[in-house]
């Protein structure tokens, strides 16, 4: 398990910027204790969990975190449907996604609940998919410097070229693997 993960804090009241980690796996198993540290750690926090992940894999995270949490804390950890929240309406839309993710992020923020997500971005065979994805990522990126909300964009390493590997670091604090953590020098 990623312990570094686990320590990640909602960054400081007087710090108006949020923390944008670049997650590159390529093991399901440690992703998916990954993604149970990322959550406990939030819940311990008392955040407001918002977690986009595949239907296959949700299953597996929940199983884990039934054996951890308590099914009131359980309630702080809300799960939807990558492939909904992404492809609205058909389509990846950037603009669309960060309405949708300031719909639901935006009234938590006001209330002063700590928040973290978690998005697993998958697409299909698109063609320039790769431009649309990095446009997507600079928005976010644009996004968390007026939110306090820690996010992870996780994608898996076998669908990523080295290319837009490199252009993805360019848009994330950190850059995290199966294994570590560290922050991405700008």
């Amino acid at each position: 398990m990623n312990k570094k993960l686990a320590h990640f804090t909602q960054p400081e009241p007087l710090k108006d910027e949020g923390i944008h980690i670049f997650y590159y796996s390529d093991r399901v198993e440690d992703y998916v204790q990954n993604a149970v540290s990322y959550i406990i750690a939030g819940i311990e926090q008392e955040e407001y969990i918002l977690f986009l992940e595949n239907e296959r894999i949700i299953p597996m995270i929940q199983k884990e975190l039934e054996n951890a949490l308590t099914p009131e804390q359980l309630k702080n950890v809300h799960f939807i449907n990558n492939f909904d929240f992404y492809f609205w309406n058909g389509n990846f839309y950037p603009e669309t996604i960060l309405s949708n993710f300031s719909k639901i992020v935006t009234p938590l923020i006001e209330t002063d609940k700590a928040v973290r997500t978690w998005g697993h971005v998958e697409w299909g065979s698109q063609e320039e998919f790769e431009e649309t994805l990095e446009k997507f990522e600079i928005e976010v990126d644009q996004m968390l410097k007026n939110v306090r909300v820690i996010t992870v964009c996780a994608y898996n390493a076998e669908r990523v070229s080295d290319d837009l590997k490199d252009k993805l670091m360019r848009y994330h604090d950190y850059f995290m693997t199966d294994e570590d953590v560290r922050p991405v020098k700008h």
